[in-house]
């Protein structure tokens, strides 16, 4: 692998470990924090996924574009700046400062998503340019590495910060953990190669309809938006369901959370080599069974066994999802033409982001109704509808008309 192609590594796992420590766990406990409605703390929580319905904008837009290269830094360089002020909302007095978390945490996912096509799009062109096929995999077994540890040290900071009845001081520190990790993607950023600027495409959304028409990619997308749809009732749940219900401590959170990254990281390689052996629909399809059976294990999961429930779903959880991640995106690339990539890429997003969306809007509305009802079932009847909605992904993705090995 070339130098040019560790620095796209290195940038890209520096800046997107920093953004996925800025969802799930750590959005839940800023919801708690700021004491937000169990249903607005949902949507917040999913807003990595619910936002996905952006993309296609930033993708036409950036399709239009001479100047491409301008687009991606200015664009990285707002939502990087973004994350910081997210964990410093907390030095404002609590009305202030809660109404601006509710506010910058959805610009910040809007510019992200925004960008994310044309970003997702850079990467492909390098990695084609060079036939390196190890790109994606290196890519993620680093990423893996870098997201764990940093993950695992703001998460101690924030459980010990709270033992100590100081969270907001734990915030503080979370928001300057982040800007490190953010300043070094920004130092490795003028470094990069500026992307192929193709002919200014007259990209409208007839455009998206039309890549919508290439049918091998259209059922990628499809089998990838019932998985968003499902997740959104298992591990999109979890999150909120562990940090405000089973009232898990975020040293335990860590603590499992970073064995499950370690094994992820671990299974990067694995899965591809699975894959290279049965091809990747067919390793995609079975994932899901062990999904299946996680959020049955979660659906019998209360107070009382909590304990160890979500230990296991930590751990086994995570270990899965490069495959899923690094699966889905070689069938997708495999399926679209290089100068239209980057709409193909917001048709993908379109899609998956609208079924997230859907699913976390019923979710929210569903959280809202247990909640507020005695004689309703207890909130983690919904891991079971998870688990049936999984039959979907599994039969789509099966029937996949092309594979790669």
């Amino acid at each position: 692998m070339s130098h040019r192609l560790r620095l796209f590594i290195f940038e890209y796992d520096f800046s997107m470990s920093a953004y996925w420590i800025c969802t799930g766990f750590l959005i839940a406990k800023l919801t708690q924090y700021y004491d937000l409605p169990l249903g607005l703390s949902n949507l917040l929580t999913g807003l990595s996924s619910t936002f996905l319905v952006l993309q296609p904008v930033g993708g036409l837009f950036y399709a239009r574009l001479k100047h491409k290269h301008r687009f991606l830094v200015s664009m990285s360089f707002l939502w990087r700046i973004s994350i910081c002020l997210v964990f410093f909302t907390v030095l404002l007095p609590m009305p202030s400062g809660t109404l601006l978390f509710c506010l910058l945490l959805p610009a910040m996912q809007c510019i992200q998503q925004l960008s994310s096509p044309a970003y997702e799009d850079w990467h492909v062109q390098m990695a084609e340019a060079e036939h390196c096929s190890r790109y994606y995999t290196a890519r993620e077994t680093l990423f893996m590495l870098i997201y764990t540890a940093a993950n695992a040290v703001i998460q101690i900071t924030i459980s010990i910060s709270e033992r100590m009845g100081n969270l907001r001081t734990g915030f503080i520190l979370a928001g300057l953990a982040e800007a490190l990790l953010l300043v070094v993607s920004l130092c490795l950023l003028p470094f990069l190669s500026a992307p192929v600027s193709f002919r200014a495409q007259n990209s409208s959304f007839s455009t998206l309809l039309q890549v919508l028409k290439n049918k091998q990619h259209t059922q990628v997308i499809l089998a990838n938006a019932s998985w968003c749809f499902a997740n959104v009732f298992i591990g999109g749940l979890f999150s909120l369901y562990a940090v405000r219900m089973l009232n898990i401590s975020f040293i335990t959170l860590m603590i499992w959370g970073t064995a499950g990254n370690i094994l992820r990281g671990v299974f990067a390689p694995v899965f591809s080599r699975i894959a290279a052996k049965t091809g990747w629909r067919t390793c995609l399809s079975n994932i899901f069974i062990l999904y299946a059976l996680l959020a049955l294990l979660l659906f019998f999961s209360g107070p009382e066994n909590g304990f160890w429930i979500a230990p296991v779903y930590l751990m086994l959880s995570t270990l899965p999802a490069s495959g899923l991640s690094v699966g889905t995106l070689q069938l997708r690339v495999a399926a679209s033409t290089t100068e239209m990539r980057s709409v193909y890429f917001s048709a993908y997003s379109l899609i998956s982001g609208a079924a997230s969306l859907l699913g976390t809007t019923i979710s929210s509305t569903l959280i809202e109704v247990l909640d507020r009802t005695p004689s309703a079932p207890p909130i983690q009847s919904l891991f079971l509808l998870g688990l049936v909605l999984l039959v979907v992904p599994f039969v789509l993705f099966r029937r996949l008309p092309q594979d790669l090995h």
